[in-house]
């Protein structure tokens, strides 16, 4: 058994202090060599902060569709995007749907496009069987990985983000939305408007 005198606790106390240190300086060193792509210092090619806040730019991903191919943001450049992310399980998420595909309607394909970026886990999950039965054209995508979702940053469902032409998140919306509500319309007529 070890004698606990006075003259064994600094030493013990120094050790444990010693190890802390080298352990956090340890920690900093991995964090600031980490190439986090979220990270909002990080640039784009054109300069642009890139990140998943508004005013940065948006973060590209390449997923699976419901087609049995890929899609990537960067696919659809130069139009304004409604990225939507979504699950068969969540009722708000359905409901706002019928109103994602009005809107789909309303603007010319070379303007304007959704990505709706299914959550769903399950391998067969009623994906194809939902946007069938509803007749919904928008493309969809399979986030079956939460790759997407985790890079930005989603953690309700509905959460829509509006991106421009250029590539620049302009809106981040939580929850379901009625897409055919005169707000939707004017903001996103705005940013089709703009060259």
């Amino acid at each position: 058994m070890m004698n606990e005198t006075p003259d064994n606790k600094p030493s013990v106390c120094y050790k444990f202090m010693g190890l802390l240190v080298f352990f956090l300086f340890v920690a900093l060193l991995e964090t600031g060599c980490s190439q986090n792509p979220n990270s909002a210092s990080e640039k784009g090619n054109t300069g642009q902060k890139l990140g998943v806040e508004v005013g940065n730019l948006a973060p590209d991903f390449r997923i699976a569709n419901l087609k049995g191919g890929e899609s990537s943001l960067s696919d659809y450049r130069g139009k304004v995007v409604l990225v939507n992310f979504w699950a068969t399980w969540c009722g708000p998420c359905k409901a706002e749907m019928p109103s994602m595909q009005a809107l789909y309607g309303s603007y010319p394909r070379e303007d304007f496009e959704i990505l709706a970026v299914s959550i769903d886990l399950e391998a067969n999950a009623p994906i194809q069987a939902f946007i069938s039965d509803f007749g919904f054209t928008f493309p969809v995508l399979l986030d079956e990985m939460f790759e997407v979702n985790d890079r930005y940053q989603v953690r309700v469902v509905p959460t829509s983000i509006v991106v421009d032409r250029k590539g620049v998140i302009t809106h981040r919306l939580l929850g379901a939305k009625d897409w055919n509500a005169p707000d939707s319309k004017l903001f996103l007529d705005k940013l089709i408007a703009a060259s």
